[in-house]
């Protein structure tokens, strides 16, 4: 019966929810239960309890761990939102009760941790500055996984294809170009074409980026043209092997407006309709946001229509 089953759903929402969590994130009972400060009996009848209530195994019990299966996934979604709500309502509840501001926590992917990432987080400092602010660097799966398993709440990428669990708050479009040095001889050119570009060395963005799925169908007429001495995932070394005189390579600005500033690279934009990228605002879809989550979404909103703005000119 449909009390009965809600009966048992409710009565997930206790002590089990803190050591299902922890053998997840462990994949291991001794190691969760030594982090839980219990035994691992104790832990194993919990779990066990669980999947009497629900009426299915929730792990695999493997020889290298504990793996999550089907139904342990569905459970895992469940239980990520749960306290995820939990987090928020103590943050609504302290907010209103004057006695602090909250936290957010974000991940971003590494070509927007320097202008709008310092530029975003300043911001937020100076305006709310009782607000905790947690911030890192991953990629755009990565960035994907911390939304979807709760340990981040705001992701900022290029081009995410996120899943349905996930909704976009905020983006802006940004175009891409050619990055070189300042003594390159297109340097000085408004736009660039990319069968200009293919008479030069490269260094291309490796499939991990989604900067390689807007340059791939540009790039695909004159494959048997290129000459790649790299592909990779990173856009610090990208920016480095350029100001070397390694070759030209392909991004938006935003990866390089300190390099710009200080006069090391240069970016001329691509003379071609296809070469945008969309940066996005993600997080984890739920009913309402944390009041230091809203804020953070008002001022990211606003630092990407100024950027946004200036990518235009």
């Amino acid at each position: 019966m449909k009390v009965d089953r809600t009966a048992r759903m409710m009565r997930l929402h206790a002590r089990c929810i803190l050591y299902f969590n922890a053998v997840r994130d462990n994949g291991s009972i001794r190691e969760a239960a030594r982090q839980l400060n219990v035994t691992p009996s104790a832990l194993t009848r919990q779990i066990a309890q669980m999947e009497d209530e629900i009426g299915s195994p929730l792990f695999d019990r493997l020889p290298g761990g504990m793996k999550l299966t089907a139904v342990g996934e569905i459970v895992t979604r469940h239980i990520v939102t749960v306290m995820q709500d939990a987090a928020r309502t103590d943050d609504q509840i302290a907010a209103l009760s004057g006695l602090r501001g909250g936290g957010v926590s974000l991940m971003a992917v590494e070509g927007v941790a320097g202008d709008l990432l310092s530029r975003l987080l300043s911001r937020m400092a100076r305006t709310y500055p009782d607000v905790a602010l947690w911030a890192e660097t991953g990629s755009p799966d990565a960035i994907i996984t911390a939304l979807g398993g709760g340990t981040t709440d705001v992701g900022i990428a290029f081009s995410l294809e996120p899943p349905d669990e996930l909704r976009q708050v905020a983006v802006a479009h940004f175009p891409v170009g050619v990055v070189m040095r300042p003594d390159h001889p297109l340097a000085t050119r408004r736009a660039v074409g990319v069968e200009e570009c293919v008479a030069y060395k490269l260094i291309l963005p490796s499939d991990s980026l989604s900067l390689h799925r807007v340059m791939d169908p540009m790039l695909r007429p004159w494959r048997d043209r290129l000459e790649v001495v790299l592909e990779t995932g990173s856009i610090e070394l990208t920016n480095r092997m350029v100001a070397g005189g390694v070759g030209l390579a392909f991004q938006s600005r935003l990866a390089l407006e300190f390099e710009i500033e200080r006069g090391t690279l240069v970016h001329v934009p691509l003379d071609d309709p296809r070469a945008t990228t969309d940066l996005g605002v993600y997080v984890r879809d739920a009913r309402w946001l944390p009041p230091a989550l809203e804020m953070l979404i008002v001022e990211v909103r606003d630092a990407l229509h100024e950027l946004e703005t200036v990518a235009r000119r």
